[in-house]
């Protein structure tokens, strides 16, 4: 993203969070190109340079991934009424897209196939005779019988009010190659006296890694600013939503380079305290970020305090 400038990063970013949140719409490069107030070949140079793939390939792999996840967590919807929300015109254009990017058909994909790439079934998934068979046949060395990593009895809900965000990107995988984003937009934010006890730094995680190549994972780098703060055109700005979330704090800050242990702790509170829960997910997960300067240095030091779930009730 180098050598994008301030001005066509944010441009580009509104179209990836509308893009986000429109895939049961039609999005077709005219229409994107005129969102982003670029012409259709400015538009799609820009667009692949930043999200290093074609917008057709990003909407397409977006709709891929969020019906794979939606067929798992959402044992309510007909396999047809997933393909339509997530922006498929029919079931057999569906259906063929599905079995090429994950090897199953959407039903399958359901029944216990996505446990090829997921450690853990979701407690309310649709379960086949095949699947269940497959697990029984498990040794108990290697089957998952209970959660390990999270005490789903510390989860809580909280409500997080709207705030204005100031906020960096980056495009790759979970690891602590994020910290020098996140020094970038720390600094920045300390350099202007926009850091006092009430900012909350925010690490949005954009893909889900058991489904998204990580070269492709996009992970967003918030800091929560005072309402009516003037930034200027060196920094993108947002808007966080808000709203009730699922909060799970950990006893001790976990660091970025412990990134399994972390999705290991999305996959239980998804597969066992979501269900039981009354609510279902509406979005990307939050991480609640601590940085903390190291003494003597200009380095700093990146942990996650707690990971969270936007959610509403069922």
């Amino acid at each position: 993203m180098a050598g994008l400038d301030q001005e066509q990063r944010t441009r580009i970013s509104k179209v990836l969070e509308y893009i986000e949140h429109h895939l049961d719409q039609t999005l077709s490069l005219e229409y994107l190109a005129k969102l982003s107030t670029y012409s259709q070949s400015h538009f799609h140079r820009l667009f692949t340079e930043m999200a290093g793939e074609t917008p057709a390939d990003y909407v397409k792999r977006l709709r891929l991934e969020k019906a794979a996840h939606d067929l798992i967590y959402e044992p309510n919807l007909s396999v047809t009424e997933i393909g339509l929300q997530c922006g498929f015109s029919s079931l057999s254009y569906f259906t063929t897209a599905f079995t090429e990017r994950y090897q199953h058909s959407p039903k399958t994909w359901r029944e216990g196939a996505y446990l090829e790439k997921f450690p853990r079934r979701y407690l309310h998934s649709k379960k086949s005779k095949q699947f269940s068979r497959k697990e029984q046949e498990t040794s108990p060395e290697t089957s998952y019988t209970r959660f390990q990593w999270v005490d789903l009895t510390k989860v809580r809900t909280m409500v997080f009010p709207e705030a204005a965000i100031v906020l960096s990107h980056r495009l790759g995988a979970y690891t602590q190659d994020i910290i020098p984003t996140w020094e970038g937009i720390y600094r920045w934010a300390e350099a202007r006296d926009l850091l006092s006890q009430h900012s909350r730094l925010m690490g949005v995680p954009r893909s889900n890694p058991y489904l998204t190549p990580p070269d492709k994972c996009r992970y967003d780098c918030c800091v929560t600013v005072p309402l009516g703060t003037t930034v200027g055109n060196d920094m993108e700005t947002g808007t966080f939503q808000g709203g009730k979330f699922a909060v799970y704090e950990f006893d001790e800050p976990v660091g970025y380079d412990n990134r399994q242990l972390l999705i290991e702790c999305y996959s239980e509170l998804y597969s066992f305290w979501l269900p039981r829960s009354g609510y279902r997910y509406l979005g990307n997960p939050v991480e609640l970020v601590q940085i903390t300067p190291k003494a003597g240095t200009l380095d700093i030091e990146c942990r996650i305090t707690a990971i969270t779930l936007p959610i509403e009730p069922k």
